[in-house]
């Protein structure tokens, strides 16, 4: 993957939740969605392998985060 990559609909808004000035209420209902009905990598969850690794749940594509942590993400904020 090319360093210039287009990151996703949800990371960029996870990011702008996190880091700007937050989301609106339509931006957070979207972010709902798209990770109600995720789009799966092949990869594992990068907090579930640091914090409980005998339930590792699979990420949602170029988040690094499965739908219970990409929900934890939207609500705190972190």
């Amino acid at each position: 993957m090319e360093a210039s990559a287009q990151k996703s609909e949800l990371e960029q808004l996870l990011e702008k939740n996190a880091y700007g000035e937050g989301l609106t209420q339509e931006e957070e209902n979207r972010a709902r969605e798209l990770i109600a009905i995720p789009v799966l990598s092949k990869d594992d969850c990068w907090v579930c392998k640091m914090s409980c690794p005998n339930n590792v749940e699979k990420a949602i594509f170029d988040t690094g985060l499965c739908r219970g942590h990409a929900y934890y993400a939207l609500v705190t904020r972190k």
